[in-house]
């Protein structure tokens, strides 16, 4: 049954979404933005266990949604649908908690594809780590590896520098993400 959420909410994506998950709710949040685009949040027990927004899922969506609510669009409407099929998201999805940080600006990273800072520094890891890199900037992505390498003894802080090298936000989200995955 689709309900229209309450006034006071809508003022923040957060504010709608850690209601839904507080009262544990399950079915698929969906809130159009004023620039009419639409972000779906799949709750399963008041967790948040799908999110969609412009052919985007997982963590991608939601930067663009945050992204999209920073730059010149607010909430135009929102509607929660419950007994209805939540979808199943085809990537990995944050923590409920980090997305409720993330759109509330409470939080830097998703922590859900494994604690960095925890991950031994070993020649594995650096050829995975190499190896997205050099996917997203080629032959480069060597060199700027070996230059790294040696200076940090935390995988944390050696995705850090690395981000640093690639032109894009997005792009350094992705090979952080994508070497995260890989290693867990």
């Amino acid at each position: 049954m689709a309900q229209s959420l309450r006034p006071g909410l809508a003022k923040s994506a957060s504010g709608l979404l850690r209601e839904l998950c507080r009262e544990q709710r399950t079915g698929v949040l969906y809130i159009a933005t004023t620039n009419s685009l639409l972000a779906q949040f799949g709750l399963s027990e008041g967790e948040i266990t799908f999110l969609s927004f412009q052919n985007k899922q997982g963590v991608e969506a939601l930067e663009a949604f945050d992204l999209a609510l920073r730059q010149d669009a607010g909430i135009g409407s929102t509607r929660f649908a419950s007994n209805v099929h939540v979808p199943s998201s085809k990537g990995a999805m944050p923590p409920t908690e980090y997305i409720l940080e993330q759109l509330a600006s409470e939080s830097a990273r998703p922590p859900e594809l494994g604690d960095p800072k925890s991950v031994r520094i070993t020649e594995a890891t650096r050829a995975i780590v190499e190896q997205e890199l050099v996917e997203l900037i080629g032959p480069m992505g060597t060199l700027l590896c070996d230059e790294v390498w040696g200076e940090f003894n935390s995988l944390d802080l050696i995705l850090e520098a690395l981000g640093r090298e690639l032109p894009d936000p997005a792009q350094t989200g992705r090979f952080r993400q994508n070497v995260l995955k890989r290693l867990s």
